[in-house]
């Protein structure tokens, strides 16, 4: 499921509840005619790649909503440029005096605090189309942290499905790259490090990098350590729009390492391809459909199994 795709089934969601949300459940039904929904995008900086067409589509469909139903949606917005922490706050406050009955905010909830922070303190219900992250809600804004959702996928579940996957590939040796910059890029290396090691898999070496802020050299200095390990796949959880995988995938096929790399649903995309050195043995996380069904895929072809989640107990599994 891409997340363009999320922000479509989120709007439904907000236009069934949409009596509730206006008036707390207890609004007159002439009350409820319009739910304004501020959404508070980056539209400049790192972000923007998800926040953009998220947005876009649920403008589409606000309008092809509104031609169906008697409670019309209205969609407010300001651009938090980068998602600069005292514009972003200004934001949320200027669309909650707007009048914004809900909040939605940018995919990733360190970015997104300011904004989170401001509308559940004015008692809003707050969304994020993306947040991949069980920060989003009461674990990292306490009580208030009820109003707080996000319709992602949760790091701690990519990690653990990451690690059955290389598991089920016969991989026993991984090296982990941690980039730093972001909670949920750390939090899926944790995953898959538990889980990795519940299996009885072995971690060979452990690297950090800061991808937005890092440096050039900072970056080969990790291709050059990962590149003297003896590993079956090589493991980070990191974005194109922060600026270092592309360096890391293509410093280490520069050297004639070919050792998969296995990256999570942040790598979703073909940003990543280059001819030159060729990049492959490269596999991402996918969600494809919106019944849990989550394929992995490899250098843009879909390879091996397919992840559902258990109806037992939630997690994923290979099969």
């Amino acid at each position: 499921m891409t997340r363009a795709t999320k922000a479509v089934l989120v709007l439904a969601a907000v236009g069934v509840t949409a009596v509730a949300v206006v008036g707390g459940g207890t609004a007159a039904p002439q009350q409820a005619k319009t739910v304004t929904i501020g959404w508070a995008y980056d539209g400049v900086g790192n972000m923007a790649a998800y926040d953009g067409p998220a947005l876009v589509t649920a403008q589409q469909r606000v309008t092809q909503l509104n031609k169906a139903s008697s409670t019309k949606l209205k969609i407010i917005t300001c651009n938090t440029q980068g998602n600069k922490p005292a514009i972003a706050k200004s934001c949320a406050a200027k669309l909650l005096g707007q009048g914004a009955d809900v909040m939605f905010t940018t995919c990733d909830v360190d970015y997104a605090a300011p904004v989170i922070q401001e509308s559940i303190n004015a008692g809003k219900l707050t969304l994020a189309t993306c947040i991949g992250t069980d920060q989003m809600g009461p674990k990292r804004f306490g009580a208030k942290g009820r109003l707080a959702f996000s319709f992602g996928n949760a790091a701690q579940d990519e990690g653990s499905a990451m690690a059955e996957f290389a598991w089920r590939r016969g991989w026993r040796d991984a090296s982990l790259a941690t980039d730093t910059v972001i909670v949920y890029f750390r939090n899926v290396v944790q995953a898959f490090e538990a889980r990795w090691k519940q299996l009885g898999g072995t971690i060979v070496t452990k690297e950090t990098y800061q991808s937005a802020g890092g440096s050039p050299a900072s970056w080969q200095s990790v291709v050059t350590r990962l590149n003297a390990k003896q590993a079956d796949v090589i493991v980070t959880s990191t974005a194109p729009p922060f600026g270092a995988q592309v360096p890391i995938m293509s410093g280490l096929r520069t050297l004639g390492n070919n050792t998969p790399i296995l990256n999570s649903w942040a790598g979703d995309g073909s940003y990543w391809y280059t001819q030159d050195p060729k990049i492959s043995n490269y596999y991402y996380v996918t969600f494809a459909s919106a019944f849990g069904t989550i394929p992995f895929q490899r250098s843009g072809r879909s390879q091996g199994g397919t992840l559902r989640r258990s109806q037992k107990q939630g997690a994923p599994v290979l099969s």
